[in-house]
């Protein structure tokens, strides 16, 4: 289960408006995934319109970390009418809104108090009724394009992590975090409109029942998939888990169609790759989802029984983040104790803090952390907590910067408001939104950065201490200090050679390792030759 409140999901991901795609292209790996088609006109409800607005407007109002006028909100909203119809404004005064078409008035209503959450819900409708009465754009739009049309613009008011998706769009968002019912496979369109498998996910019903890359999938319950589009398919490959569906498979080397049946379960995208490496445990992360903490435990139990461990590297480069809870639990798997991670926003439920549940799966070897300029949110929660509780080095660049969590609500129309409503403070006290993390050890300034920053360790040249001090006392507001401390370690999207190289040399010789650590922890009393013990009671944050 994810964290839960209320109505909505708790996340922290570095998906905000413009990075959609990204959310889109990662759901590719879902068998079947659904492609957003919210173009076409549609008979329009406005008593479920009105419910729609009143459910948005009154999260906005309640959640949102800042507190903010519905009244602003809403008449921002109503803006966004011109995106269908660019001969309509929507203009606000102190005591009324008026809707025009080329100058001509449509339509005036009073306007609601600031905060009448269930007036301007109810205006909104009315604006919209007038608009459809008077322009045929308006008229044919669908009910998803215009719910689209005036929350993003609402939006614009708010942040650029607090955004709307459509029906469509949100399911392809519920796929990332929650998984469906499903078999567990990707593919490509033969020249014929069948189905060609190009990836079978592992422990799926897809391997288990034998399924492989190359077969051709030319039925689905009998009937033939020839010509059909993704969301024809995904209707037919997805359903209730433990249900059942067969598919045809025309496959190289059978003399006819083989008939394979599969019970369905429920498919999320795997987000964590394992390997060893002289000793060293490499475990990936690549987003976190629903099963990325219970991936990582396993994973790592599966090395520890296959190898003598002498170190683990935790790979978090160019991940976006994810589910909060989440983040919260991998970073529990390796600490002991202390603080991971404070949570402080405008909603009572929005102040949280989470601490660590006492066993460290690794048993204290020596860790590092791996980040760049991609790693974000919920990344730079796992990585924060580690560092600032002496648990794990930090090597790479200084890290993407998004300090906020964002709360999902399901609206009546089965789409999305992802509204920011908290933000995240380091277990000493720091503030990373668009500040980052920085890494004690910094291989983003230069080509060499792996064989000059060892040089530089080993001769005691390297100033992260001061560096660190100065990173978590510089005030959020101050844009420029903060930016030249991220140039100090500029945020680099590569994931080098260098970090890996520089991280196995380091869990390599424990006495740079035992100076590393105390160089990145707030405070840390004792280490070891296999690892660190922070006092984390002196390290722990002042809320």
């Amino acid at each position: 289960m994810g964290v839960r409140n209320g109505r909505g999901t708790i996340a922290a991901s570095a998906y905000p408006k413009v990075r959609t795609g990204v959310a889109i292209a990662a759901a590719a790996v879902l068998s079947a995934c659904v492609t957003a088609d919210q173009s076409g006109p549609a008979q329009f409800s406005f008593d479920r319109a009105d419910e729609v607005f009143l459910s948005g407007y009154d999260s906005i109002a309640t959640r949102y970390v800042d507190d903010i006028s519905v009244a602003d909100v809403a008449a921002k909203g109503l803006d966004g009418l011109s995106d269908v119809d660019a001969d309509i404004t929507v203009a606000r005064d102190s005591n009324h809104v008026s809707v025009t078409r080329h100058g001509a008035l449509l339509a005036s209503f009073p306007a609601p108090a600031d905060d009448d959450v269930r007036g301007w819900s109810d205006l909104t409708v009315k604006v919209l009724k007038s608009g459809r009465n008077a322009s045929m754009r308006v008229a044919a739009a669908s009910p998803e394009r215009l719910y689209e049309a005036v929350f993003d613009s609402a939006l614009t008011e708010l942040d650029e992590y607090s955004r709307y998706a459509g029906t469509d769009l949100a399911r392809l968002h519920r796929d990332l975090r929650d998984g469906f019912g499903g078999i567990g496979f990707d593919y490509t369109m033969t020249p014929d409109r069948a189905l060609s498998v190009t990836t079978v996910l592992p422990d799926t019903p897809a391997a288990n029942e034998g399924l492989k890359v190359g077969d051709v999938i030319t039925d689905i319950n009998g009937t033939p998939v020839f010509g059909m589009d993704r969301e024809e398919l995904a209707r037919l490959l997805r359903g209730r888990v433990n249900s059942e569906v067969t598919v045809s498979v025309r496959r190289a080397g059978s003399d006819g169609p083989v008939l394979l049946t599969f019970q369905r379960a429920l498919i999320l995208p795997p987000t964590v790759t394992a390997r060893v490496d002289s000793g060293i445990a490499y475990l990936t992360v690549s987003s976190f989802n629903h099963k990325t903490a219970g991936s990582v435990a396993s994973k790592f139990a599966k090395l520890t029984a296959e190898t003598e461990l002498k170190g683990v590297v935790l790979d978090l480069r160019n991940n976006p983040g994810g589910l909060l809870d989440q983040a919260v639990a991998v970073a529990d798997l390796f600490l002991e104790r202390g603080e991971i991670v404070a949570t402080h926003g405008r909603h009572p439920d929005s102040n949280q803090q989470f601490d660590a549940s006492g066993t460290d799966i690794a048993q204290g070897l020596p860790m590092v952390v791996l980040i760049n300029g991609e790693s974000a949110s919920a990344a730079e929660i796992v990585a924060a907590a580690l560092q600032d509780q002496g648990r794990a080095v930090l090597v790479g660049s200084n890290s993407f910067g998004k300090g906020t969590v964002q709360n999902v609500i399901h609206l009546p129309n089965d789409g999305e408001l992802t509204l920011t409503w908290s933000r995240i403070e380091a277990p000493s006290g720091y503030v990373f939104h668009h500040k980052g993390l920085m890494p004690a050890l910094c291989t983003s300034r230069t080509d060499a950065a792996g064989p000059k920053l060892m040089a530089e360790l080993q001769g005691g040249k390297i100033e992260t201490g001061a560096l660190l001090a100065a990173w978590r006392a510089a005030d959020d507001s101050d844009q420029k200090t903060t930016e030249e401390l991220r140039q100090s370690c500029p945020p680099s999207r590569d994931a080098t050679k260098a970090d890996t190289e520089v991280a196995r040399d380091v869990i390599g010789d424990s006495e740079l390792y035992a100076q590393v650590i105390r160089l990145g922890a707030p405070t840390i009393t004792a280490s070891t030759a296999g690892g660190s013990t922070a006092d984390t009671n002196a390290a722990a944050v002042t809320p």
